[in-house]
């Protein structure tokens, strides 16, 4: 074996749906009974059951607009959805519940979503965003729905009884439909900051979507992002959240001593908020991380050694796991155990993909209170935060961090603070600082945003990052948060490290950051 590529085409990671893949890494050792039925089959299931109470009739091509919609009355009705191609090979004994082709003839998306608004709200558990099939990459103005749904967030939406929707000018301050989305964000039955399942695609012109991070829509909203997973309510029913602390056990980690002729510094993989990077590439990232720490022997082309192989790494991961897929992230966690030397961060902006500077007062306020739980259940202790810099939220992001440094024992204390898009300096907190020590318990870090190895801004090929670190001045200590937006692959990392000068440059974890920034400000 002398190439990745040869190594990468035995793995059974795909891009697409990986299930099977999952449930063979979850029930390993035991004897799953697997059974495949049709759809026919499956209503039948259903019907027997009692969970459905009737159809929902409508038109797919007719009502492809509102198929968002549609998915949330199916929910709060327990009803099916039934195409009318599909009407003559329906069992018949289940009733028509609700006819859409006449109740809502002529809907466009903004009626479907107020009438869902007025009527059902009040039976739904939470937000999701569903693009039935808008192409904005080219006009985000006046998209055309050329596509199809993603339907693999379909269980998920039913199961939890999600309010789902999707208005292309929701987010648009002055617009009706601008109007109607700070309604639905402020209704009284939704946690503050609200979770927005799903992913808002409709100004994609740059850092992603404008309005991916929700918070830039209405500023008591955050984002899941969990377009194109499937099956979370299997995951999500298969096992009990986890609630407790002591569950989840990160590896241990020695205290080190700051030495002032030393540079510090941790890489954090990014994205691990995005739920499909998290069952797709992340594994796929994973089991080539176990790989080449097992084997370095094998790998000494891409700088790999015995000294090298297993250097400490952070990977983000969603705490939404804990309720929605605990067999995941405990799975994750065991499997962490074999290298000793992986560990986790949350993603950015923590439990949530939003810009907390954003928050009103009493949101921040709720927020941390949410994260300092979730930082115990995860046993971790560090958060990526993104911030956008148009019309900067950084300053209002201080007071937020403040509120940690007030506790006696901050859960989360360090902050690895990054721009979008990520080029742009932070200049409001740090100035041409790299930390910043709050109370002397809280640590914020200005992250180096790394790439990957196109040429582009923040975007160094290994070499010339490896460069830059090796002459950074003796004494520093830094966060380095890694993303694969300027064509970032895995072994990036190891070519990175491996041209290293490890005599002065020392890769630490997340907690040990913090605790030699704090040391070396008590020196200061």
């Amino acid at each position: 074996m002398n190439s990745l590529d040869q190594y990468y085409a035995n793995l059974s990671i795909t891009w697409e749906s990986n299930t099977d893949t999952w449930l063979d890494q979850i029930t390993a050792g035991t004897d799953p009974v697997i059974e495949n039925i049709s759809v026919d089959d499956l209503l039948l299931d259903c019907k027997r059951s009692h969970n459905v109470k009737g159809y929902i009739r409508y038109d797919y091509e007719d009502q492809k607009l509102v198929i968002p919609n549609l998915v949330t009355l199916a929910a709060v009705l327990d009803a099916a959805l039934v195409d009318d191609d599909f009407l003559e090979s329906f069992d018949e004994d289940l009733p028509m519940i609700f006819d859409a082709t006449e109740e809502w003839s002529g809907f466009d998306a903004y009626d479907a979503t107020e009438y869902m608004y007025e009527n059902h709200i009040a039976s739904t558990q939470g937000l999701m965003k569903s693009n039935p099939g808008f192409d904005s990459s080219t006009d985000p103005f006046n998209p055309e729905l050329t596509k199809d749904m993603n339907a693999a967030n379909v269980d998920f939406a039913v199961s939890n009884k999600m309010f789902n929707f999707f208005l292309t000018e929701g987010c648009i301050p002055l617009t009706r439909e601008h109007e109607l989305m700070k309604k639905i964000a402020a209704w009284e039955g939704f946690e503050k900051p609200t979770a927005v399942w799903g992913y808002d695609n409709t100004f994609s012109y740059v850092a992603g979507s404008k309005f991916e991070a929700e918070t830039d829509c209405v500023n008591t909203l955050g984002q899941v992002a969990s377009t194109g997973v499937p099956n979370l309510s299997f995951f999500g029913l298969a096992a009990d959240p986890i609630e407790e602390e002591g569950v989840l056990v990160s590896n241990p980690f020695p205290k080190l001593t700051y030495d002032p002729d030393k540079t510090y510094i941790s890489l954090l993989l990014g994205d691990g908020d995005n739920l499909r990077f998290v069952v797709e590439r992340h594994l796929y990232w994973w089991q080539t991380r176990q790989e080449l720490c097992s084997n370095p022997a094998n790998w000494t082309q891409y700088n790999v050694t015995e000294e090298n192989a297993c250097f400490p790494l952070a990977w983000s991961l969603s705490p939404q796991l804990l309720n929605f897929a605990p067999q995941l992230i405990s799975w994750w966690y065991d499997a962490f155990k074999s290298t000793g030397s992986d560990y986790f961060v949350l993603p950015p902006s923590g439990e949530l993909y939003s810009y907390p500077g954003g928050f009103s007062d009493e949101d921040q306020i709720a927020y941390k209170s949410r994260m300092q739980k979730i930082a115990g259940l995860m046993d971790i202790s560090g958060t990526v935060h993104w911030e956008f810099p148009v019309f900067s939220t950084w300053n209002n992001a201080l007071s937020y961090f403040e509120k940690y440094a007030e506790d006696e024992e901050p859960g989360i204390n360090g902050f690895h603070c990054v721009n979008v898009p990520y080029f742009e300096p932070i200049l409001e907190i740090f100035g041409l600082e790299d930390t910043k020590v709050l109370n002397d318990k809280v640590v914020l870090f200005k992250s180096i945003e790394w790439r990957g190895g196109d040429g582009g801004p923040n975007a160094w090929a290994p070499a010339d990052f490896a460069k830059k670190i090796n002459n950074y001045e003796p004494g520093s200590i830094k966060s380095i948060y890694v993303t694969s937006d300027g064509g970032f692959t895995f072994i990036d990392l190891y070519e990175l490290v491996g041209q290293l000068d490890m005599r002065k440059v020392v890769i630490v974890n997340q907690e040990q950051l913090v605790d030699l920034a704090l040391q070396r400000h008590e020196r200061a």
